[in-house]
């Protein structure tokens, strides 16, 4: 009975997250149509978030376009598969390892930094603040956060990507017997705009999530008795965590619904 009880309790708490995710998904949509979010500072989020994990991002595509040329060119030997290579490689950069890493890049930079500065704005009453200059927090402070990320996951989508794509051609050129006019005639010639569109849906719906997410697990702090370094630091983590998995099973999702190519 308590190992029910346990799982009981676990299950209730995931339940009261989801739904808090979908009233502040609704929220926050409403707030878009009626143009209720303040502009200026959905910019200034944006700028701010996207160099702040442009690192981040262009060491990652290094490294995993280094992963895809080794994982390409095991199958190139194995097959004599030397004209496809190019576009496997784009179906990895594009549409499944690019966003995917895009989409963890988001969780553990952007998202993480949204929850901590939300928590600590929470826990030091700024946001209370707010509210007594006779503002609304939520499309003057939150919702700026979060559309700022779905903005930034559009912005580095191609650049990103095509960073993977990129290295991954040089990586098999220099180790491999594998040409760069080859791979780029491969994709010229088998990759399809189905694979963007795929790619950018997943990039689009992986922003969404580590935004409302991370905004959420931020301002919950707020709610909580407990608003001490150890309350903000939980924050992080379970923001952190519930981004991951959120994008992971979307991720899933929408690779069992787009079906292959």
């Amino acid at each position: 009975m308590a190992v029910l009880a346990a799982v009981g309790v676990a299950v209730e708490r995931r339940a009261e997250e989801i739904g808090a995710l979908v009233l502040s998904a609704r929220r926050a949509l409403a707030a878009g149509g009626r143009l209720r979010i303040d502009a200026v500072e959905t910019l200034r989020q944006t700028d701010r978030l996207f160099f702040d994990a442009l690192p981040l991002v262009l060491v990652a595509g290094v490294a995993v376009g280094g992963v895809v040329a080794m994982q390409g060119l095991s199958y190139v030997t194995r097959y004599s598969a030397g004209e496809v290579f190019g576009w496997a490689a784009a179906m990895s950069a594009y549409r499944d390892v690019g966003p995917l890493l895009l989409g963890c890049g988001l969780a553990a930079r952007i998202g993480a930094r949204n929850t901590a500065e939300l928590a600590v704005m929470a826990a030091r009453e700024r946001l209370d603040a707010v509210r007594a200059l006779g503002l609304d927090p939520e499309p003057t402070v939150v919702w700026p956060r979060l559309v700022g990320t779905v903005l930034c996951s559009l912005l580095f989508w191609a650049p990103a990507c095509t960073l993977v794509l990129g290295v991954a051609f040089v990586v098999a050129s220099l180790i491999g017997d594998q040409r760069v006019a080859t791979s780029v005639w491969s994709v010229v010639s088998y990759a399809h705009a189905g694979t963007l569109l795929n790619g950018l849906v997943r990039m689009v719906a992986f922003g969404l999530i580590v935004g409302l997410s991370s905004c959420h697990a931020g301002v919950s702090v707020a709610t909580s008795d407990d608003r001490s370094a150890g309350a903000i630091g939980r924050a992080v983590y379970a923001g952190s965590v519930l981004s991951l998995a959120g994008v992971v099973v979307t991720n899933a999702v929408v690779s069992l619904l787009g079906g292959a190519e």
